[in-house]
């Protein structure tokens, strides 16, 4: 599973992103531990309905690194995925089993002109931590008597 992953990844092209209104925003900011799940819905224009959606990674101001899109079929055992529902014009990301290196920041959005191109339409900064690990001190002690 993590060979076919990494496998994928490297074969996936770095694409440019274009500007668009959520590029210029703050990212929106997701915390969460490692080893959860999280999800992330994306809105589009009705005219986009047909056009191929994508969850990446950023690795510079200018380039995004595919993790996967509405066309990767048949790749449901790695822990990126996509849910569109064109009829009501929003797609869903789900990340599983996040790891602290998943950290960084992704958008979603479609690809334009022969995947050259990704149009932004929401981005995210994702902050991985480590769980938490509690002590637990009890101030009390529990005796047990048996008296016949």
């Amino acid at each position: 599973m993590m060979a076919w992953e990494a496998t994928y990844l490297l074969s996936s092209m770095l694409l440019l992103l274009l500007t668009s209104g959520s590029w210029a925003q703050d990212p929106e900011v997701l915390r969460t531990w490692e080893g959860k799940t999280v999800s992330v819905k994306c809105k589009y224009n009705p005219r986009y309905r047909l056009s191929e959606k994508t969850w990446c990674k950023e690795i510079s101001e200018v380039a995004c690194q595919p993790l996967v899109s509405s066309v990767s079929r048949g790749v449901e055992k790695l822990r990126f995925s996509i849910q569109e529902y064109s009829r009501f014009r929003f797609f869903t990301v789900t990340m599983t089993e996040l790891k602290m290196a998943d950290s960084g920041i992704y958008h979603c959005g479609f690809f334009r002109n022969r995947r050259n191109f990704i149009s932004i339409l929401k981005t995210i900064r994702l902050v991985v931590s480590k769980g938490a690990v509690y002590s637990v001190w009890f101030p009390w002690s529990v005796h047990f008597s048996s008296r016949m």
